[in-house]
């Protein structure tokens, strides 16, 4: 095994022809992002277009990527025609989400178990795509390329969309890991304000003076409150999703999720929750739950359309898809060809917290039968 050091490599720059010094700043942006830890490919598109690539996918330590004619050159252009792609696929995906009254797509995650590739809409068909090739990188890369595409519109005098969810307090933090018991309901050397869902640094949270919900299912302070909806036929998988429901739902991040199969959508969520009230002035809450159950029902068609998109890339089945709008995300994990789970947040100041919420789910959910 040869151990090469990650800063031993200098990145590999591509510019189109076009490109002047207005692109220096996205340069020096990509030149800091890009890392064997993180994200080693990342290219920059205007309307399809590529402009500014950078990547590390010389280094030895990826070097069981590319074997025969899978080259480095060769996936430098499959990534770059990826990328062009994804121009008309956002377009699409943003049409099908518009009943979610989320706003616009800002970011998304493709990925399977050990690699990804991430997508982050930047200004006026301008957007970013980077690639993970290792399971251990992909967090790395999605911190690194959230807060390199707000460095992006920042200089352009545009608002900070908060992608991912990650900027707290003035800075931008990755999510925590769950804590070695699985509870994901406090964090480290939080106070207790911090511990009932206040925000990073001190700052209290709108939802800091909730209760946390605690293991057992009698002693949660919102079962009372989970809105359910049984498939036509329902059985025993269905049961312990919607028994697992009590335990993962809250308010303060995570508050819609549901098993999909073959069409059928079993949901439960926790939208009834007064704290909410402000997330549905406009389209109300049983019109958010229609939109919700719609796009969980139609996901299975999108993932296999995607699955061929990316399949030069991720080389497997999709498994896991984020797709991150201006007010919450949606999560999707792929069980099977004909299930999937999805998770949804309302409140984009909770995404990554949501996130790590929903795979807390999706790990009880499959282990329960052994997968």
């Amino acid at each position: 095994m040869v151990t090469v050091p990650d800063d031993s490599l200098a990145p590999n720059i591509f510019t189109a022809r076009h490109v002047g010094d207005e692109y220096n700043g996205i340069m020096r942006e990509f030149r800091g992002a890009v890392a064997i830890a993180g994200a080693q490919h990342i290219e920059y598109y205007d309307h399809g277009l590529p402009t500014v690539a950078v990547d590390l996918l010389a280094h030895p330590v990826l070097a069981e990527n590319f074997r025969g004619a899978r080259t480095v050159e060769r996936a430098r252009r499959d990534y770059e025609t990826i990328g062009r792609q994804l121009n008309h696929r956002m377009t699409e995906m943003n049409a099908a989400l518009f009943g979610v009254a989320g706003g616009r797509l800002i970011r998304t995650v493709f990925a399977a178990p050990d690699r990804a590739v991430l997508y982050f809409d930047v200004d006026e068909g301008q957007y970013i795509v980077g690639v993970s090739l290792t399971a251990q990188t992909l967090a790395a890369a999605d911190l690194a390329l959230s807060e390199a595409a707000a460095r992006i519109r920042t200089a352009r005098g545009l608002a900070d969309p908060n992608y991912g969810g990650y900027h707290q307090g003035g800075y931008y933090q990755s999510p925590l890991e769950p804590l070695a018991t699985g509870a994901v309901d406090a964090r480290p050397g939080d106070d207790v304000e911090g511990a009932a869902g206040g925000a990073p640094g001190g700052a209290a949270h709108v939802f800091a003076s909730l209760p946390r919900p605690s293991v057992p299912v009698f002693a949660n302070p919102w079962a009372a409150l989970i809105h359910r909806r049984w498939s036509p036929l329902r059985d025993a998988r269905e049961e312990l999703f919607q028994a697992q429901a009590a335990n993962i739902l809250q308010p303060a991040d995570l508050q819609y999720i549901a098993l999909v199969r073959e069409g059928r959508v079993s949901a439960a969520d926790v939208l009834d929750h007064s704290d909410l009230n402000e997330f549905f002035v406009g389209p109300g809450r049983t019109a958010r739950r229609d939109a919700f159950e719609l796009v969980g029902a139609e996901f299975l068609v999108l993932s296999d359309l995607l699955d061929g998109l990316l399949r030069s890339v991720l080389n497997r089945r999709l498994t896991r898809t984020v797709l991150d709008v201006e007010k919450g995300a949606l999560y999707f994990h792929r069980i099977s060809r004909d299930e999937v789970l999805l998770g949804v947040t309302v409140d984009q100041r909770r995404v990554a917290d949501a996130d790590r919420r929903f795979q807390l789910l999706v790990h009880r959910f499959t282990a329960a039968r052994g997968e």
